[in-house]
């Protein structure tokens, strides 16, 4: 079992005390003497002279520095596989460390790298479309295949389709972090239970809450700002007029991070946000991953994969979502237009199209002139069972 060093010791003290808020562990530690001195008086329940402590504020210190507290965080984090990264320590991811408010602490559980070469934030609206869920996994699964890592909120819609595109991208290692608005050790929604556990074993999950936080929502904004410090580019992909999604891009946008967006129907309400961006400037069309990696990949010395004529790149059919794969196996048989193909498998209008747009994005298939698509088996090959 791994022990807290003193530092840490201290540090988490004060991070416990100020509920996890940056700005207030600041301001304590300016009103407060050196950290030694605080932990001091605090195990001697002597901080009564400091009147500008908070009753909640000042009865956390006396609990965090009384007997056996770091004890029994230590042996909770080792039972449940949890390390900590303080905000001067190695391991902190590179680019949070940046940003204007920075963590000071972070509750890790998986294998977080520090210094990703591309990280991207995918995120959107939790009341998403079949269109939405369908680009934000097959854009992620892409992504990831071409070396990027998926940072999302694991929150329903978009953001757990994001995640679970990352984990399709065959063998990467670490290809998608998962940022919570409650402690590390809280599950929200509980049906990502699944979800959080394969994150956990193939990438990371983090939280800045101390473990044992419920989810509320004045933790998400807050949580938002540490999904964009993460990234170096956000992709919106679904977001209403006034949503959290918007407060993330803003951010990103404070930050200097790049901000991308993906239009959506002129009358469909999940989608006035991009739309919007968009149009006002505050985040670039996108229309495939290239309008993505085009704009990143220069940023960190990236030099993107590519395929080469004659060599497609091999696709399980298997491996693909349902609906995905009920198209392929008409277009097995030829060229069909659209309205044929959704005969032919069943699939609702929204399904189909989804389907349609993520297959052409990733170069699974082709449209032809009249809504007719096809294979393109010059970028893919699919392999049968």
């Amino acid at each position: 079992m791994r022990t807290l060093d003193e530092q840490e010791r201290l540090v988490l003290f004060l991070h416990y005390a100020a509920k996890s808020s940056p700005r207030l562990y600041r301001t304590l530690a300016r009103m407060l003497p050196p950290l030694p001195e605080t932990f001091e008086l605090a195990a001697r329940h002597a901080l009564g002279s400091f009147s500008g402590l908070g009753e909640e504020t000042r009865a956390r210190m006396y609990e965090a520095a009384g007997d056996g507290f770091f004890e029994r965080l230590e042996a909770w984090m080792d039972r449940r596989g949890v390390t900590v990264l303080l905000r001067d320590s190695e391991g902190y991811p590179a680019l949070l460390s940046e940003i204007h408010d920075p963590p000071e602490a972070l509750f890790v559980r998986g294998g977080l790298d520090a210094d990703p070469l591309l990280p991207i934030a995918v995120i959107g609206a939790r009341k998403s479309t079949e269109y939405g869920r369908g680009i934000a996994r097959t854009f992620s699964r892409a992504l990831a295949e071409q070396g990027a890592t998926i940072v999302s909120g694991m929150a329903s819609g978009i953001d757990a389709e994001a995640a679970r595109g990352a984990l399709e991208a065959g063998t990467r290692q670490l290809p998608t972090v998962a940022v919570l608005g409650s402690g590390i050790d809280v599950v929200y929604p509980k049906e990502n239970e699944a979800l959080y556990a394969e994150i956990s074993e193939r990438g990371a999950v983090v939280s800045e809450f101390w473990p044992g936080t419920r989810p509320s929502r004045e933790n998400f904004p807050v949580r938002n700002r540490i999904m964009s410090g993460l990234s170096r580019g956000v992709v919106v992909v679904e977001a209403g007029e006034r949503s959290g999604t918007s407060i993330t891009a803003g951010y990103a946008h404070d930050e200097g991070r790049e901000v991308f967006a993906v239009p959506g129907r002129l009358t469909d309400p999940q989608s006035a946000g991009t739309n919007r961006m968009i149009q006002n400037g505050e985040a670039k069309p996108v229309f495939a991953i290239s309008d993505i990696l085009d704009e990143l990949t220069f940023l960190c010395g990236m030099v993107p994969k590519t395929v080469s004529a004659g060599a497609p790149k091999e696709i399980r059919l298997s491996s693909l979502p349902q609906e995905q794969q009920a198209v392929c196996r008409v277009l097995l048989l030829g060229e069909n237009d659209a309205d044929s193909i959704a005969e032919q498998t069943g699939l609702s209008t929204g399904l189909l199209n989804s389907a349609l747009t993520a297959m052409t994005f990733s170069g699974i298939m082709k449209q032809l002139p009249g809504r007719v698509y096809a294979l393109d088996s010059l970028k893919t090959k699919l392999l049968e069972e």
